[in-house]
């Protein structure tokens, strides 16, 4: 489905900046919920 779809896009997205970041900041998954 689209929501399935979008839920695999976004926790590549958190991947990809845990791997460069080594770290999540709460500002950044607040930018991604929009």
């Amino acid at each position: 489905t689209v929501a399935a779809a979008e839920a695999a896009i976004g926790l590549a997205i958190l991947v990809v900046l845990f791997r460069q970041r080594q770290s999540i900041n709460v500002a950044d998954i607040g930018t991604l919920k929009g």
